[in-house]
């Protein structure tokens, strides 16, 4: 069992997107997107240290009208741009909150469930990784710029259960020994992959990822479902 340390709990939320305007506080069912990672961060009870990571004057004060639970840790202007790598605000938050576990809750995937947190962290917990991923698998035939990846062109087509497992990360949830993070950062200028690295699979559903207008009606969609809508 890891010694965990000082667990920080964070949502990273630019307020610039391009390709869904600003998608973390668009409305989905009747609040805001982000309001689903903030309030499966809540409910999965993993540490009191929660924070929304952001530059955002407008989900800041959302969030303190709406969560005082959760903390709010502003993020340097440079730290905003569309260019920058999650590896420069996973190492600006580990540094500055000395965190010796980090837990990074993606707001673009907001149909994860407290759940899924929980079970994330109790597999981490109980592993010798030193990161974890949450991912989703497939056994169908898969192509990468038209060459195959886990089939055989020259051989009847197999049971799709006979193919190799391609395994897509979607960093809905991930956790990193921060240490670990911080001096594979500073050593190599880049860390979020790791060295000991754990992929976990959730619910293909739970994973949706809003990254396109598309992928947000699907999300708001699924909610409509699952509330009978």
């Amino acid at each position: 069992m890891k010694n965990l340390g000082k667990i920080i709990l964070h949502i990273p939320a630019r307020e610039g997107s391009k390709r869904v305007p600003r998608k973390n506080m668009r409305d989905m069912n009747g609040k805001p997107m982000i309001s689903y990672a903030i309030e499966s961060s809540i409910k999965a009870n993993i540490t009191k240290d929660i924070y929304i990571n952001t530059d955002s004057y407008e989900i800041i004060n959302y969030t303190k009208l709406n969560y005082p639970s959760f903390k709010i840790y502003k993020r340097d202007d440079y730290l905003a741009s569309d260019k920058v790598q999650s590896d420069e605000f996973n190492y600006d938050i580990i540094r500055n909150l000395q965190a010796d576990t980090l837990i990074m809750i993606n707001p673009v995937c907001p149909l994860i469930t407290p759940n899924d947190i929980r079970n994330a962290f109790e597999l981490y917990k109980k592993s010798d990784c030193d990161t974890l991923i949450t991912s989703t698998s497939t056994q169908m035939q898969t192509f990468c710029e038209k060459e195959p990846v886990n089939i055989d062109l020259n051989v009847p087509l197999a049971p799709s259960q006979d193919n190799k497992v391609i395994t897509t990360l979607n960093w809905a949830i991930t956790i990193w020994d921060a240490t670990k993070f911080k001096k594979r950062m500073e050593q190599k200028g880049y860390a979020s992959l790791g060295e000991n690295r754990l992929l976990f699979d959730i619910d293909a559903i739970h994973a949706v990822k809003v990254s396109e207008e598309k992928d947000f009606l699907l999300a708001e969609l699924i909610i409509n479902v699952r509330k009978g809508k």
